[in-house]
């Protein structure tokens, strides 16, 4: 979890590792394929109107650590990625979309990374979680998420 401080100042630490997100294409072709080589079974379903994709959540006994998404027939920001990317070594853009770190402080989070030079995105309907976008950031999307303590809950 991201701690207050710099590096190097003996209180940072990094985020913890939620999920990451892998794009393809054929939703149903990524299913099998993560099932044969990694014995992952579908954990849950992913519909995201919203975002134009549509999805599923794969994991092992120990819960879901990986989603695969896919993009619906209009167009969405997935959907654009996946045609940027695409190219001779990446023919069906396909690959490493996401990656879902968990954070002590949303706040500081998003101010060290725009410090670094990103571009996050906040909506006020997820004041918990932040975007960092792909292009600020190597061509991965990262979605920070501030996890509330479960002490905090029962206040």
């Amino acid at each position: 979890m991201l701690a207050t401080g710099r590096p190097g100042s003996g209180r940072w630490t990094m985020p913890n590792f939620q999920y990451f997100s892998v794009a393809v294409r054929d939703l149903e072709a990524g299913i099998k394929r993560y099932e044969a080589m990694f014995g992952l079974k579908q954990t849950g379903e992913i519909f995201e109107q919203r975002w134009g994709f549509r999805g599923v959540m794969m994991g092992n006994d120990d819960g879901h650590i990986l989603e695969l998404v896919s993009p619906g027939e209009s167009e969405s920001a997935l959907k654009r990625f996946m045609d940027m990317r695409s190219g001779e070594v990446y023919p069906d853009g396909e690959g490493l979309y996401l990656v879902g770190m968990e954070v002590d402080d949303i706040g500081e989070a998003v101010q060290r990374a725009r410090d670094a030079g990103a571009t996050v995105t906040l909506e006020e309907e997820s004041p918990n979680s932040a975007w960092v976008h792909p292009l600020s950031n190597g061509n991965v999307f990262v979605e920070l998420n501030q996890i509330a303590d479960e002490e905090e809950d029962d206040d």
